[in-house]
């Protein structure tokens, strides 16, 4: 689910957000054909999208794979031209890690609870045992919690406090909110993500040890 800058002047900018469903095609070469990407949305600007803006975009995306998970689709092919029973599920959100937080419901990249794997804090990132990891069970409840909140100034200090919003995600019962968001490697590993977490536990260790 990349985000794509269309344009910026002094006073604008205008951003897309393209969620792409890829087949899970066994050779790599074909995996990402255009043939085999499906481009679901186009969320526009002239401002980025609020996360839960974000959420009413993806309500009719998330309707589509609950059906498609429950009834399927009767498919023909040239060896069964009667058809084929097919059904699809999501196996995992990839995105850059502002666009999971707000698809996946968690707080911005920028709380102090700041991962969306674990309950870190900010301050305890050089702390081997401040990792207390996160819950698909948790996230739905906090989640729910937040769907019921009547204000905008409960909601903000919901997420104050829990770092979590309702996601349309939730409404797939075989999805794990946690497990099954993904940072993509260009972000996770390229841009470093992970460099400065194994640098962060790498000084804590090694003061224990020296």
């Amino acid at each position: 689910m990349p985000n794509v800058l269309l344009y910026r002047k002094s006073s604008h900018s205008a951003e897309v957000c393209l969620p792409q469903l890829g087949s899970h095609h066994p050779a790599d070469a074909c995996r990402f054909r255009t043939s085999n990407l499906i481009c679901t949305s186009i969320l526009p600007g002239p401002k980025e999208q609020s996360p839960d803006q974000v959420q009413r975009f993806i309500r009719p995306i998330v309707s589509d794979l609950l059906r498609l998970w429950k009834e399927g689709v009767v498919i023909p092919t040239p060896s069964h031209p009667e058809g084929r029973r097919v059904r699809v599920i999501l196996l995992a959100l990839v995105c850059d890690k502002p666009a999971a937080h707000k698809v996946g419901g968690f707080g911005s990249h920028s709380h102090r609870f700041f991962c969306h794997c674990c309950w870190c804090k900010s301050e305890d990132m050089a702390t081997p045992t401040g990792y207390r990891t996160r819950t698909d069970a948790e996230q739905r409840q906090l989640g729910e919690q937040y769907r019921k909140l009547g204000s905008k100034g409960e909601r903000d200090a919901f997420v104050k406090e829990h770092a979590t919003r309702y996601t349309q995600l939730s409404r797939l019962p075989y999805f794990d909110l946690v497990r099954q968001v993904v940072i993509d490697p260009m972000h996770n590993l390229a841009l470093g993500m992970s460099g400065l977490s194994c640098s962060l536990h790498g000084n804590s260790y090694r003061s224990q040890v020296s």
